[in-house]
């Protein structure tokens, strides 16, 4: 059974709702309650909860009398969390492609993808509060028309985007219609203005922020009592965005891309180093030859690190790093030196704060002397 005032589920055995303190008149101690109840409070319950903006219950039960209940959504209502859950899981997809096909470095792959998200996400964004608007998923990337719709969303008249062509005014009118966009979805017009990165998310995928304005496109989509569908849309930006990324992974723009990833996995792995030779982790075998430089030797960089089970690959081809890294303590502070290579590309001998994409040479292998003191983990 249901609470009458709230519709939280209840145990017949409640005396009252613990959630709002209605009491359950079903309840033998309760009864005598009935004697209470006037028709008119009947009449007015019937009205209350058949009103679907208060509950999404069923059924409730009150004082022996079942109550039907109409579960729709409230009108401008659209499933938004479905579109970001569908870009999420072909923001996975990417990663995955990225990582099994591409061979890209951990945290190559990890940049990509939030970049991929973020600007699918803000896309999807806009789409979702078109729809909100009356408008179909599609509008935001139909030119002319989309400022069309943003108009008449905003200001309840589509051709005032017109204004935007007029100097001067035009922009000051811009921000005025951002700022009304934020009023007619229930929310703060100035944080709409000044921080849209924050509020068109909130705009766009909060139940609450229901289309208030005077659009005239909402009018008819309200009386056609038709429900937008938000994943074809989605779907559709996901993927456009996915096969630009996947074909941006064949430009030099990518190539660019792999060496600078290439030297940043190569720097956090010398800071990974850095801090456990700080922390006492590494000892040197031969204190007195700190001066002049002691080793830290790995066949796999994975394994200098904290989470061994992550792996640390060339993103230039997918392949282990390996090699040595030379700290020479001067005072408190060291100095690194790196020679390291995925078997085709690396550096030999170069000191980290120098490493630029012109100094990634062709290094095949690593070779370290026999009696180079090295660093033992303590």
């Amino acid at each position: 059974m249901f609470c009458p005032r709230c519709g939280a589920e209840m145990k017949p055995e409640q005396r009252y709702c613990m959630k709002c303190g209605a009491l359950n008149y079903e309840h033998p101690d309760n009864q005598k309650m009935k004697t209470y109840i006037t028709p008119e409070e009947f009449d007015q319950a019937n009205k209350d909860y058949n009103d679907a903006s208060k509950h999404e219950v069923e059924t409730v039960e009150f004082a022996g009398r079942t109550y039907e209940t109409k579960t729709k959504k409230k009108k401008g209502y659209i499933d938004a969390r479905s579109a970001v859950l569908l870009l999420l899981i072909i923001t996975i997809l990417l990663g995955l492609l990225a990582y099994f096909w591409l061979n890209y470095s951990i945290t190559f792959i990890l940049a990509i993808c939030v970049i991929y998200f973020i600007i699918s996400f803000y896309v999807i964004v806009s789409s979702l509060i078109y729809m909100k608007g009356g408008y179909s998923g599609f509008v935001p990337i139909v030119p002319f028309y989309s400022q069309y719709a943003y108009y008449d969303i905003a200001v309840g008249n589509g051709w005032k985007f017109l204004f935007l062509f007029i100097p001067i005014f035009g922009f000051f009118y811009g921000m005025y219609a951002n700022y009304r966009l934020g009023k007619v979805f229930n929310k703060n017009g100035w944080l709409t203005l000044f921080f849209p990165i924050i509020m068109l998310p909130i705009i766009a995928l909060s139940d609450k922020a229901v289309y208030q304005g005077k659009g005239k496109q909402y009018t008819k989509f309200v009386a056609s009592e038709k429900r937008r569908n938000v994943q074809l849309p989605a779907f559709v930006y996901s993927i456009i965005f996915f096969l630009i990324f996947v074909g941006l992974s064949y430009t030099p723009l990518a190539s660019s891309g792999k060496q600078y990833f290439y030297i940043f996995d190569v720097k956090l792995l010398v800071n990974q180093v850095n801090q456990n030779i700080i922390d006492g982790f590494y000892l040197c075998e031969d204190p007195s030859a700190d001066k002049n430089g002691c080793y830290v030797k790995f066949s796999n960089a994975s394994d200098l690190t904290d989470y061994p089970f992550i792996p640390i690959r060339s993103s230039l081809n997918g392949k282990k790093l390996q090699g040595y890294i030379k700290a020479v303590r001067k005072k408190e502070d060291y100095t690194y030196y790196v020679s390291i290579t995925d078997g085709e590309n690396g550096f030999q001998n170069k000191n980290v704060n120098n490493l630029t994409i012109q100094s990634l040479d062709k290094v095949n292998k690593i070779k370290l002397s026999k009696d180079a003191p090295l660093y033992k983990k303590s």
